[in-house]
């Protein structure tokens, strides 16, 4: 009789996931995968903040009424920063047939780590913000640190892309 594995082991969560396809740890050891490893490392990524984008999203229409307008424009603002840096991501930085040198490899992968780092804290906040259904100070430091982890990603991203534009 086949063994199966019960369904809660074979359930990786979408971080793990992510965390398995950073470069560094598999593809860019090997060079015919390099290029298809990023691939798959940003769409992970990009796939990743567009659904704590999404969810975001909820908590502007459902959860916060209309006398916190500028707690909904802060919300709304780190949705689209989510999209917009889910975007940045997925586009390639190198030229198409082009390898990134073992320089920027190296580079790359370091800044590839950082940002998974930062899905953690991400996710965390975003939770804390779903279960705030009513304006109170925790949520407007929740909505602070996700400003911060958002800048940070952003910053990642950046150096990322000029690392493999070298």
């Amino acid at each position: 009789m086949p063994r199966t594995r019960p369904q809660k082991l074979a359930t990786i969560d979408l971080a793990e996931d992510v965390a398995r396809r950073v470069p560094g740890y598999k593809g860019y050891q090997d060079l015919a995968q390099r290029r298809e490893d990023d691939r798959r490392f940003r769409s992970s990524i990009a796939e990743y903040l567009n659904s704590e984008a999404h969810r975001l999203e909820r908590i502007e229409s459902h959860q916060l009424g209309d006398d916190y307008t500028d707690l909904l424009e802060e919300v709304d603002t780190g949705a689209r920063k989510l999209e917009y840096l889910a975007d940045s991501i997925s586009m390639p930085t190198t030229p198409k047939g082009q390898l990134p040198s073992d320089q920027a490899v190296d580079e790359v992968s370091g800044l590839d780590a950082r940002i998974v780092d930062e899905l953690e804290p991400l996710h965390r906040v975003v939770h804390e913000l779903e279960k705030a259904y009513a304006h109170d100070e925790r949520f407007e430091m929740n909505l602070t640190e996700l400003r911060g982890i958002t800048e940070r990603i952003a910053d990642f991203i950046e150096q990322r892309n000029v690392a493999l534009a070298k």
